[in-house]
C-alpha cells in the first residue's frame, strides 16, 4: 500500500469518527433538551408548594424496613393519659363476681371481695317514628292554618335530630347521598330509609334556611381588622375552580368561585380593606389591604426546596432565616406587651437586613432575596408588632385542609348550585367550631328555631 492510499483510508476513518462524534453531540443535545422539558414539567407538581398529600411515597431504607415498628401511644413510664371522671352519669351497673376463680376454682368470700369504679363510653343510633296529629284549619281570607310544635318541623318527614346528622356525615366525613342512604337502612334495621336523592333535597334547604345567616357573614367580613387568606383548586364538572378560606377572630368564610383572581377580594372586601391580610406570596394580595404579614412557613419551604438542589449558599441562607424565625416565634409565646414589641421589631428588622445585605450569596440565594425577602419588604414583621397574629398562614391552611377530603373522595362539585350550598353550610360549621362551639348541637338549634 502506497502512502497516497494509506492517506486515504486515514481520511476517510476521520471523516467517520467525525461523523459518529457529530451524530453524539446531536443525541446528547436533544436528551438535554428533553430533560430540561421534563424537569420544568416536573416541576409545576413537584416544588416547594407541593402539598405533603401530592409528594411522592418514599420506602424507607433496607436498615429502617428491618427496624421494629414503633408501638402506638405514650412510651412506658411517662404519665398516665386517663380521661378524667364525667361529672354526669346516665346508667350505673354492678359487675358481680361469679363465685370462684376462672383460674383454679377457688371459692371466693365476699368480705375479701375489693371493688372499683371505670367508665365506658357507648353511644346508640335509635330509629323514632313519630305520629304528629297536627291541627288544620281553612280561614275565611285564604289561609291554610297548620299547627306548630318546636320538635316537629312544619313541612316533610325528615326530623331535625335525623336532618342534623344528614347534614354531619355529609360534611364531616365526606360520605357520599347513597352512603348514607345505606348506612341508615343498617343501623336502623330498614326503619329510616330514604333514597339519595331525598337526602340531597332535605340538605339544600337547609343550605337554604341558613343562606341570609352566610350573607350576614360575609357583609361582617370587611369590618373585621385581619383575614387570614388562602385558596385551593376545586373541580366543578369537571373544570377547575377555586375555594377561597378565609379566617377572621370572629368567623370562616368560605365561597367557590370559577377565579383565582384579584376579584373576588374585591367583592368580599371592596376596593380600599382598613384591615390586614395575612396570606402567602400570592400576586393578587398586593396592594390591596393596610397591612400585610406574609407567611414564613412558606418562605422557609422555598429556600429548603432550593438548598436541596443548590446546597452552597442557599443551605446557609435557610440556616439563618429559620434560627430568626425561631426567635421570632419564641418571643411571640411569651405574649409580651406593645412597647416591647416595637422596640423587639427594630431588632428583627435589623437581623433581617443583615441577612439581606450580605454580599456573597450565590446568585440562587439572591434570587430568593430579591424575589420574596426585598419584594415583601415590610410585610415578614408584622406580627411582631400587631397583636392576636402569627408568623405564618397555618391557621388558614389546616382549615382548607378539612375541604380537601372532600375534594380528593367526592370529586368537587357537579352543579353550581352544590358548591353554594357547600359554601353556606361549611362556612357556618366552622365558624361555629372556630368560635369554640360544637356544630351538631348549633346546627339542631338553628333547624329548631
Amino acid at each position: 500500500m502506497n502512502l497516497i492510499d494509506e492517506n486515504q483510508k486515514l481520511k476517510e476513518q476521520l471523516e467517520y469518527e467525525i461523523k459518529k462524534r457529530d451524530d453524539w453531540q446531536e443525541k446528547y443535545y436533544e436528551l438535554l433538551n428533553e430533560l430540561k422539558k421534563t424537569q420544568e414539567l416536573l416541576r409545576q407538581f413537584l416544588n416547594e408548594n407541593t402539598p405533603s398529600s401530592k409528594l411522592p411515597f418514599k420506602y424507607p431504607s433496607k436498615d429502617k424496613s428491618e427496624n421494629e415498628p414503633k408501638p402506638r401511644g405514650k412510651p412506658e413510664g411517662s404519665n398516665g393519659g386517663n380521661k378524667e371522671a364525667p361529672e354526669d352519669v346516665d346508667r350505673k351497673v354492678k359487675v358481680r363476681l361469679e363465685g370462684k376463680c376462672n383460674k383454679c376454682g377457688k371459692v371466693i368470700r365476699r368480705k375479701d371481695i375489693e371493688t372499683r369504679l371505670r367508665y365506658v363510653y357507648d353511644a346508640i343510633i335509635k330509629a323514632i317514628i313519630i305520629e304528629v296529629e297536627e291541627e288544620t284549619y281553612l280561614c275565611d281570607c285564604g289561609e291554610f292554618c297548620i299547627g306548630k310544635h318546636p320538635d316537629i318541623p312544619q313541612k316533610g318527614m325528615i326530623g331535625y335530630n335525623l336532618q342534623t346528622l344528614f347534614t354531619e356525615m355529609k360534611f364531616n366525613f365526606s360520605a357520599s347521598y347513597a352512603n348514607i342512604s345505606k348506612f341508615f337502612d343498617n343501623v336502623t334495621e330498614g326503619k329510616i330509609r330514604f333514597s339519595p336523592k331525598a337526602i340531597n333535597d332535605c340538605i339544600g334547604r337547609i343550605a337554604d334556611n341558613l343562606e341570609p345567616s352566610y350573607d350576614k357573614i360575609e357583609s361582617e367580613i370587611k369590618n373585621q381588622d385581619y383575614a387570614y387568606s388562602d385558596e385551593t383548586s376545586w373541580p366543578v364538572n369537571g373544570v377547575r375552580w377555586y375555594l377561597w378560606l378565609f379566617t377572621t377572630a370572629n368567623f370562616v368564610f368560605i365561597t367557590i368561585k370559577n377565579s383565582r383572581a384579584r376579584k373576588v377580594l374585591i367583592d368580599i372586601f371592596g376596593e380600599d380593606y382598613h384591615g390586614g391580610i395575612i396570606s402567602d406570596c400570592y400576586r393578587v394580595y398586593d396592594n390591596f389591604a393596610k397591612w400585610y404579614q406574609k407567611c414564613w412557613v412558606h418562605l422557609l419551604r422555598k429556600v429548603k426546596f432550593e438548598s436541596e438542589r443548590y446546597p452552597n449558599n442557599v443551605k446557609k441562607l435557610y440556616e439563618q432565616l429559620k434560627v430568626l424565625h425561631r426567635e421570632m416565634k419564641d418571643f411571640l409565646s411569651e405574649n409580651p406587651p406593645p412597647e416591647i414589641r416595637k422596640e423587639k421589631k427594630k431588632e428583627f428588622e435589623k437581623k433581617l437586613n443583615e441577612i439581606i445585605n450580605y454580599k456573597y450569596w450565590c446568585k440562587e440565594a439572591k434570587s430568593i432575596i430579591d424575589n420574596w425577602l426585598i419584594t415583601y419588604r415590610g410585610h415578614w414583621l408584622t406580627a411582631i408588632e400587631i397583636e392576636g397574629i402569627s408568623l405564618d398562614n397555618n391557621l388558614c391552611e389546616r382549615k382548607i385542609r378539612n375541604s380537601i377530603g372532600w375534594r380528593k373522595m367526592l370529586g368537587g362539585h357537579r352543579t353550581r348550585e352544590g358548591t353554594k350550598q357547600y359554601s353556606i353550610i361549611q362556612t357556618h360549621r366552622m365558624t361555629w367550631k372556630h368560635q369554640g362551639k360544637y356544630p351538631y348541637n348549633e346546627l339542631l338549634n338553628v333547624l329548631k328555631n
